[in-house]
């Protein structure tokens, strides 16, 4: 917290003195308190040892499914173990921003700061609808990447912006589809 103190240049040193300890007196009253939600934070960095800390990254690493938060959790247990900034990121394959937001972020807030915040945008298909779709490509004529296209254009009103969609459709179905590769012309 910062605490601004105007000075007024006619009155002199005296005047400057006086407010000085005016502001201090109204810090000093202040009662200090933080929201529940940041007590456990607050705590968490001063009382946790190195090697809780350690501990805590290793099972977080070990239970993470996205690679991103184990190589987040990765750098910081490697800066808790004495590893310079070059050295992790020799080692990760990251920057040493990148290095120096985790840490940070991990000093504020513990684990919380390590996990992703974006989770994803919802599906354009309910489960049913997909359930539905991967029948419907069991016919041997729906096998097409063009009539997928158009039975979800039609029947669901679905257009997506990437080919990657259909095709993981496609994988889902468990048809084995593949796109098709063109013969290659030899030369004589």
């Amino acid at each position: 917290m910062w605490v601004y103190i105007k000075v007024n240049r006619t009155k002199g040193l005296i005047n400057t003195i006086e407010q000085f300890y005016r502001a201090l007196q109204f810090v000093m009253e202040m009662k200090f308190c933080s929201p529940e939600k940041h007590k456990r934070t607050l705590q968490y960095t001063s009382n946790v040892t190195k090697a809780e800390k350690i501990n805590e990254l290793n099972d977080f690493i070990f239970k993470s499914q996205d690679v991103r938060e184990c190589k987040r959790a990765e750098a910081v247990k490697l800066r808790l173990l004495g590893l310079n900034y070059q050295e992790i990121a020799n080692k990760l394959g990251v920057s040493i921003s990148f290095i120096a937001k985790v840490q940070r972020q991990y000093t504020a807030r513990g684990i919380d700061g390590i996990k992703l915040k974006y989770k994803g945008s919802k599906g354009y298909l309910m489960p049913t609808q997909q359930a539905e779709i991967v029948h419907w490509i069991n016919h041997p004529e729906h096998r097409k990447l063009s009539a997928l296209k158009r039975h979800l254009k039609d029947d669901y009103d679905v257009v997506f912006k990437s080919k990657e969609s259909y095709y993981k459709i496609l994988r889902e179905s468990q048809f084995g589809w593949r796109q098709g590769n063109k013969p290659k012309k030899h030369k004589n």
